[in-house]
């Protein structure tokens, strides 16, 4: 119990430490284009792209913390998930779909495999939430001319949703650590994020009775399995 303790406050102490460095940075930012905009400005539109500028940052700060806010209560058990029949071969083409213009743009093929239908009882909103994070980490990560494919399967109790790339892969070392809050990996760091999308699809799969793997290979690709029940025996709750 003393282990579990101590290594309880450790990864508190961690995560402070991370929200204050990844809070600062956009922060210090705001300050400084708001100093610098007030003692060099000339005209109107350089104050108007301060404003512009400053939302966006803003932006950036509203929604790292209404990320930690859902890990925090889907993990906590904090609201309540809704329990509705969810259909994830069809929630997984509408993903492909929309996220199909941003990897053209990037030359990455998106592929989708999936059943007519695949049910399963759960919360519509937060499933689609955590097929996007591991969607768009697979194109973010994965360079022009690789292919990203996204796979349902289901056998009598559980729907399998994996989504494969062949992008830069994970290191062995740091594939243990790629689910903790705001960790990110050393080749992922030149690309924008706050290393919470995996953290929250975690989050939403054991809110579902469910858990998330990965399996990596560095240069190679990677991929993410969440396997759901079809019927959960407890669906912790959440904040809608």
């Amino acid at each position: 119990m003393l282990d579990r303790i101590q290594t309880l406050l450790a990864e508190i102490k961690e995560m402070s430490e991370n929200i204050a460095h990844d809070l600062r940075s956009p922060i210090t930012r705001i300050r400084g284009i708001a100093e610098v905009t007030l003692t060099t400005a000339r005209s109107t539109g350089e104050f108007e792209s301060m404003a512009a500028s400053t939302i966006e940052e803003c932006d950036r700060l509203l929604d790292m913390i209404n990320t930690m806010l859902m890990i925090s209560k889907t993990e906590s058990g904090i609201g309540k998930l809704s329990r509705e029949e969810v259909d994830v071969a069809s929630l997984v083409r509408d993903a492909c779909e929309l996220f199909e213009p941003m990897a053209e743009d990037k030359g990455v093929t998106l592929r989708c495999n999936a059943p007519e239908r695949s049910l399963l009882i759960g919360d519509n909103r937060l499933i689609q939430r955590m097929l996007s994070n591991l969607i768009d980490n697979a194109i973010k990560y994965t360079p022009a001319g690789g292919s990203v494919t996204v796979f349902v399967s289901e056998n009598e109790s559980q729907v399998l949703l994996s989504v494969k790339d062949t992008g830069i892969g994970i290191s062995p070392d740091e594939l243990p650590r790629v689910f903790e809050r705001f960790y990110r990996c050393d080749q992922s760091r030149s690309q924008s994020g706050i290393g919470l999308g995996l953290s929250l699809a975690r989050a939403i799969a054991q809110a579902h009775s469910g858990d998330i793997t990965a399996t990596s290979v560095p240069n190679q690709g990677s991929t993410f399995t969440v396997t759901l029940p079809k019927s959960a025996k407890r669906i912790a709750t959440t904040d809608r």
